[in-house]
């Protein structure tokens, strides 16, 4: 395949992660940029991490990049009914 790596996971779905990564405020961006980037990973955790470290390295200052992976796979893998938040604010 043109453009892929060889260790490529063909049943990474870019659309559910990218949907998870939006869900908790996490993608800015179109889900074309993440595809792109999940396109060489070897599985979804890997192309979670390669995205927090490229595009969302501040994170990395408050949280763990390990718990940041299981949050994230968490929603890509149903296993949460509504997403967690990282962040929350109230009203003052």
């Amino acid at each position: 395949m043109k453009g892929k790596s060889p260790m490529a996971n063909p049943r990474i779905d870019p659309e559910a992660l990218s949907s998870a990564l939006r869900a908790l405020g996490m993608l800015d961006g179109t889900s074309a940029q993440f595809a792109a980037l999940a396109s060489e990973a070897r599985d979804a955790a890997d192309a979670i991490r390669d995205y927090i470290a490229r595009e969302r390295p501040h994170l990395l200052s408050c949280y763990d990049m390990e718990a940041l992976v299981e949050l994230v796979k968490a929603l890509y893998d149903g296993h949460v009914d509504h997403p967690p938040a990282l962040e929350h604010s109230l009203p003052a």
